[in-house]
């Protein structure tokens, strides 16, 4: 936590919504629970990602903010899912930042992309995330207003805009 009257340090992170049309009912996200052990958004249904590490910066320039997030997006759905994506495919989604003053902050990109199989095998971590799903936006929303799970506002918000689209291909196209 910071002093008082100061600010979190804003700390660099991308997530990637990865996509897949299913023939009966349109769209769908991967979703992971994370582990409600975990003190950032612990037991939230989120979309593969975490922080930018400073492996993620090899190779780019030091201004190459959004390079260094899309091989942290690839790099997190492999860890946490055990998911392979293209960073090349990765189409730029949304960016999120905290206000100053929120006592943890997340400057993340949000990327989106569609899954390189319809029937993508996914293989959770077991520590930071404890489940996954393919979830149509709108169900995802619905079971949040229900009580049944936890969004965070931005994956709230992305899931929303994902309802507008009746495929992976116009999603992307935004």
């Amino acid at each position: 936590m910071p002093a008082p009257g100061e600010e979190a340090p804003l700390i660099p992170a991308a997530t990637v919504v990865v996509l897949r049309d299913h023939a009966d009912c349109g769209v769908e996200a991967l979703m992971v629970q994370r582990n409600s052990k975990l003190e950032f958004a612990g037991g939230a249904w989120v979309f593969p990602g975490g922080r930018v590490d400073d492996a993620d910066r090899a190779g780019l320039t030091a201004d190459d903010a959004e390079g260094a997030a899309r091989q942290a997006a690839v790099r997190e759905a492999a860890e946490e899912a055990g998911v392979s994506l293209d960073a090349d495919a990765l189409v730029w989604f949304s960016h999120w930042t905290p206000p100053p003053i929120s006592p943890k902050r997340f400057g993340t990109y949000f990327f989106a992309t569609e899954a390189p199989a319809p029937d993508l095998v996914v293989t959770i971590d077991g520590g930071e995330i404890h489940d996954h799903a393919w979830m149509r936006p709108a169900d995802a929303m619905a079971r949040r207003d229900a009580g049944d799970i936890e969004l965070s506002p931005p994956t709230w918000i992305s899931l929303d805009e994902l309802t507008r689209h009746a495929t992976v291909a116009d999603a992307l196209r935004t």
